[in-house]
């Protein structure tokens, strides 16, 4: 069974759902992850995922790693960004420190903090930018799909160009062209279990169609259970069925074996494990 890296997971919500630190290691290892990166939506998990690294065992498999960043629905109110941002430099050389975020535009509920978002955004992307480290990025709109329209991809792409920045989009869920944006950039883009519903057939297209060496896998876990376990809190070890899904589906299509693909994303999320510098 080739290996998987889960490249975006809030294992301290998982634990919060009723599967233990140590119940969700034990069913990463069997599903042969490789490594699961912690993602932070504020200071506080943040040190939450900083404490569930430093209790797992150095060098142990699945390896974790966490980031710091405050979630754009958390960007109504920044003024504690400054003492965020410290923690992260002060923890910079650390080997489970990868990077910052989530960060980005969430569009979804209301547009009222909008200036708020865009500011918190572009300081995470500069002090990724300063730290040589990547910026896992949450993008999402309340608009029905237009492509080419998105807003949220629109005011993301230009404040990735102007700061340099590299990293992920995360758990996408928008359509080729939109990609692209990104790609042509150099930025990873990451499907979670949502490629695996029924009606996402937009998100599945850019899973075939995007360059093979862009492509991440992610569980967002607990949330967006894939479909061949949906019904359950989502875990790290589900990742395997997103990575079997975009595998197959994308096979079909493109003539590539689904090993090939699946050993291609792995040495993608090494390559994105390997941003930091």
């Amino acid at each position: 069974m080739i290996p998987v890296i889960d490249t975006h997971c809030h294992l301290n919500m998982v634990a919060e759902k009723g599967i233990s630190v140590s119940e969700a290691l034990a069913n990463m290892s069997q599903a042969n992850l490789e490594a699961a990166v912690l993602i932070a939506v504020d200071e506080a998990t943040a040190r939450e995922h900083l404490a569930i690294c430093t209790t797992a065992s150095p060098g142990a498999s699945p390896r974790l790693y966490w980031t710091a960043g405050l979630h754009p629905e958390g960007a109504d109110n920044i003024s504690g960004i400054e003492e965020l941002f410290a923690f992260a430099r002060s923890n910079r050389d650390r080997p489970d420190f990868l990077g910052i975020g989530e960060t980005g535009l969430d569009y979804y509920h209301t547009t009222e903090h909008v200036t708020n978002q865009k500011e918190s955004f572009s300081r995470h992307l500069a002090i990724a930018a300063e730290l040589a480290v990547p910026t896992v990025v949450h993008l999402r709109d309340s608009q029905k799909f237009e492509p080419g329209k998105i807003q949220s991809i629109l005011d993301a792409e230009s404040l990735i160009r102007q700061s340099g920045a590299t990293g992920v989009i995360h758990c996408f869920t928008y359509g080729f062209e939109e990609a692209m944006r990104f790609v042509e950039m150099g930025w990873f883009i990451s499907f979670s279990g949502i490629v695996t519903y029924k009606n996402a057939d937009v998100i599945q297209d850019a899973a075939i169609r995007l360059p093979l060496d862009r492509i991440l896998v992610e569980t967002d876990a607990p949330f967006l259970t894939p479909g061949a376990v949906r019904g359950k809190p989502n875990q790290p070890a589900y990742v395997r069925h997103t990575l079997d899904f975009v595998a197959q589906i994308r096979s079909a299509k493109t003539g590539e074996s689904t090993q090939q693909i699946a050993n291609a994303i792995l040495e993608n999320s090494r390559r994105f494990l390997a941003l930091k510098k």
